[in-house]
C-alpha cells in the first residue's frame, strides 16, 4: 500500500511543486516588469526601485502599488515640512523666512492633497486620486521655484525625490483598471 501511495502520489507532487514554482517566478517577472515601467519614469530610477522593494510584497497588483507610492510620497513630504519648518526658524534675513513660508504653505497643501489622495484611492474613486495627484507637482515646483538661488544641496535632493515618489503615485495610479 506504501508503494502504492508513493509510486503515484509522489510524482504528483512533484509536478505541483515544478508548477508552482515557475508560477511564482512569472508572477515575480510580471511585478518586477510593472515596477521597471513605473521607473523607468522618474529622475532616479534606482531611487524608484529601491524605494519600492522596500516597501512592497508579491505579488504587485496596481491599487497596492499606488497605495505604496502614496504613503511614501507623503511620509517624504512630512519629513520635508519638517525640515522646512526648521530652516524657516533658522534663516538669518526675513527674506528667507519669507521664502521659506511660502515652501512652507506649499508642502502644506501638498500633504492634504496627498491625504485627500490616499481617502480617494481607498473609496475607490479613481476620479478623485487621479485629479488630487496632478496638483501635487506644483506644490513642489512652487517651492523649488521660489528659494531659487537661496535653495541649498540638501533641498533640491528633498525636492527631486519628492518629484520622483508623485511620479511614481501618478504612474501606479494610470495602471489601475478603472
Amino acid at each position: 500500500m506504501a508503494s502504492f501511495f508513493t509510486s503515484y502520489f509522489l510524482p504528483l507532487v512533484l509536478v505541483a511543486n515544478i508548477f508552482n514554482f515557475q508560477t511564482s517566478l512569472c508572477d515575480t517577472s510580471a511585478d518586477e516588469a510593472l515596477i521597471a515601467g513605473i521607473c523607468r519614469q522618474v529622475q532616479d530610477p534606482p531611487f524608484c526601485l529601491n524605494t519600492f522593494r522596500q516597501i512592497l510584497a508579491h505579488p504587485y497588483v496596481p491599487e497596492e502599488v499606488t497605495r505604496a507610492a502614496i504613503a511614501q510620497s507623503l511620509q517624504n513630504a512630512n519629513n520635508n515640512h519638517a525640515f522646512i519648518e526648521a530652516a524657516k526658524a533658522a534663516a538669518k534675513d526675513k527674506e528667507t523666512q519669507d521664502l521659506y513660508a511660502i515652501c512652507d504653505s506649499s508642502y502644506g497643501l501638498l500633504i492634504t492633497v496627498l491625504q485627500d489622495a490616499a481617502q480617494s484611492l481607498a473609496n475607490k474613486d479613481y476620479n478623485g486620486l487621479e485629479n488630487d495627484l496632478s496638483k501635487c507637482p506644483k506644490f513642489v515646483s512652487d517651492c523649488q521655484n521660489v528659494l531659487g538661488s537661496k535653495t541649498t544641496p540638501e533641498m533640491l535632493d528633498r525636492s527631486r525625490k519628492q518629484f520622483d515618489l508623485i511620479i511614481m503615485s501618478k504612474a501606479a495610479e494610470g495602471l489601475i483598471k478603472k
